[in-house]
């Protein structure tokens, strides 16, 4: 059997949803006037939501980096080219070279994403460690480094998908490596070294993460609008934070918010 056609992208995916706020913009000053600059990393940051909140924090005055495989031209922000594939010995390679050349990071933005489609009888290895690495081994790894040559506490900020909440039978590698990111996250922020951790799980975005593939991307999640979700759930005091972005109607359904002691916050 022949799996499906490979989808790589550098946005985030999920279940198909519907296209609100086209051409939205991203809120300014959620979090109040900027004081003190970040340097802010974003893995997937090249096209579609992870571009988008580039483009926000380096309005807001943030020093931002960006990975991918192509360089997008936004002189805003640094580019650092990065591809993960199945060889988890170059994904070792790739990740002590990002991180020597980012420094002290404050903030983590991972919204990388990879998907080939197919039962897991069809599915080849070399596509099963590839999604691996992006979707697991690729993200712990890299917060581990940024961690220890951290300064202080690290924000994460987990862009996951609705995939990792349903169950697909032709998706299930990478159904269980959504699920595995955000579960990552939710461990990390009980650790030390990891400041706040926001996880939000997106239905399926309209990007180039569906191209060569038979999805109708018409209905699905506006870019823009994902990603100023995504600055409002980040702001305000919290530890930890889980969210679903639903559709039909599209909204925000908050599923945990906790405070330091890890205790829910009433909204």
């Amino acid at each position: 059997m022949n799996p499906a056609s490979v989808s790589i992208g550098d946005g985030v995916a999920g279940d198909v949803a519907d296209a609100p706020g086209q051409g939205y913009q991203l809120p300014r000053g959620c979090g109040g006037e900027v004081t003190v600059k970040k340097n802010i990393l974003i893995v997937g940051g090249s096209s579609g939501v992870g571009l988008a909140l580039a483009r926000h924090y380096v309005a807001e005055g943030h020093r931002v980096t960006i990975t991918g495989r192509a360089d997008p031209g936004f002189s805003g922000a640094r580019f650092h080219a990065l591809s993960v594939t199945e060889d988890s010995s170059d994904l070792i390679t790739e990740l002590d070279r990002l991180a020597r050349q980012v420094g002290d990071v404050q903030t983590l933005i991972y919204c990388a994403g990879f998907l080939q489609q197919g039962t897991i009888a069809s599915l080849e290895d070399a596509a099963l460690a590839q999604m691996t690495n992006v979707g697991s081994l690729g993200p712990m790894m890299l917060i581990q480094r940024l961690v220890r040559q951290a300064s202080g506490p690290l924000k994460l900020m987990l862009i996951t998908s609705s995939s990792q909440c349903k169950p697909q039978a032709e998706m299930p590698a990478y159904c269980a490596t959504k699920a595995g990111l955000g579960m990552l996250g939710a461990a990390l922020v009980r650790g030390e070294g990891i400041g706040k951790v926001l996880v939000v799980a997106p239905s399926a975005i309209r990007t180039n993460f569906w191209d060569g593939t038979t999805e109708d991307t018409s209905t699905m999640l506006d870019p823009g609008w994902v990603a100023g979700r995504i600055v409002e759930l980040s702001s305000g005091a919290f530890k930890y934070k889980y969210a679903k972005l639903l559709r039909s109607p599209a909204r925000v359904e908050v599923v945990d918010h906790l405070d330091n002691a890890f205790q829910p916050i009433n909204p």
